[in-house]
């Protein structure tokens, strides 16, 4: 189970609580790719952050 939290550099945080998925352990994920930070959810949709805008990044696992 993750929860990804992005701390923008304009002060505002974008947070992706883990919410779960019936059928197997399915979690949200973040994986960074050239100038993009993405995160992918239980049910792989994605969703790419410019990495420019971006100040901090946590992944709470547990």
């Amino acid at each position: 189970m993750a929860s990804i939290t992005i701390h923008m550099k304009d002060g505002t945080k974008r947070e992706y609580p883990h919410k779960g998925r019936l059928g197997g352990s399915y979690t949200k994920t973040i994986r960074y790719e050239g100038a993009f930070a993405i995160v992918v959810d239980e049910w792989d949709n994605e969703t790419a952050i410019p990495a420019a805008d971006i100040q901090e990044v946590k992944v709470w696992r547990g």
